[in-house]
């Protein structure tokens, strides 16, 4: 789905502030998969993901998107931004029309469909996202935090990308409206076999949705691998400026103290389970 070839992205090329924000990225993603991305401001998190809908254009080497070279003068752009839907950080500040309804219905209705398409696209993305029916009359601006950033996501997935890039998606959202999109975010991908791109600061939120994890760090990929193999290596993570998840480092610390677990606990749910048959195998 998605193959980065030697990308290298260098902001003001030639000016006395050059600055290199990837080096050398040679990447390969699967259709279907679900990425998170970690990495330490300065990483290039940002710079990666706005490459692979064409906002940036790489300094050097190639980059492959649902069989489409992005690098290509001759590719048209906007067909691509149809495919690759970017969610960038507080995306409810880039509502604007006069109805959630109007707000979701900007994409396709820019990609020149027709009514009834439009009709059909806004109602599936409204629901995927748990938008009830009775909200897409109403002002965005009269919807809670969480549910205009569900709005604003329903206005990506109303032009039905094959690839789902979000930023930060429930940066500054309460714990409630934090677990509910991304409760809605790997609902959207199981059911709809979507690619999908988290960036994310947060370990534990990574740990429990994706399938393969990028860690970023000055500009280069320090770690590419599942999610126990990447928490694995704390004391790097740690070098770098990133931590691994509190229920890693707890039961990183029991097995110091003589309890049985085995490394790579990343989850709550895998935390109960092995710290509950380590009590059982001592007769607690």
């Amino acid at each position: 789905m998605i193959k980065l070839r030697n990308v290298s992205y260098v902001y003001m090329q030639g000016g006395p502030f050059e600055k290199t924000a990837l080096d050398n990225i040679n990447l390969e993603i699967d259709r279907g998969e679900f990425i998170g991305i970690i990495g330490h401001t300065g990483s290039g998190k940002s710079t990666l993901i706005q490459m692979l809908n064409g906002l940036l254009k790489p300094s050097s080497g190639g980059i492959e998107v649902a069989g489409v070279n992005l690098t290509d003068k001759k590719t048209n752009l906007r067909d691509v931004r149809f495919k690759v839907g970017l969610v960038m950080q507080y995306p409810e500040y880039q509502l604007f029309e006069e109805t959630v309804f109007k707000d979701i219905a900007f994409g396709p209705k820019n990609m020149g469909l027709d009514d009834d398409e439009i009709k059909k696209r806004v109602e599936f993305a409204a629901n995927t996202v748990g938008l009830a029916p009775e909200l897409l009359e109403k002002s965005p601006f009269d919807l809670s935090g969480g549910q205009m950033r569900r709005a604003a996501i329903a206005g990506v997935l109303a032009m039905e990308p094959t690839v789902l890039i979000l930023d930060e998606p429930t940066a500054g959202l309460d714990p409630a409206g934090r677990d509910e999109i991304l409760y809605k975010i790997k609902d959207m991908h199981e059911r709809m076999n979507m690619t999908v791109l988290l960036v994310s600061h947060s370990m534990e939120d990574v740990a429990k949705l994706a399938d393969r994890i990028l860690v970023m760090n000055s500009g280069h990929v320090e770690m590419f691998d599942t999610p126990e193999r990447v928490f694995k290596n704390a004391d790097r993570l740690s070098e770098i400026g990133l931590n691994v998840p509190q229920v890693t480092r707890i039961t990183d610390g029991l097995r110091k103290l003589g309890m049985p677990l085995h490394e790579g606990i990343y989850t709550i749910n895998d935390a109960v389970y092995c710290i509950t048959n380590a009590l059982r195998g001592e007769g607690r």
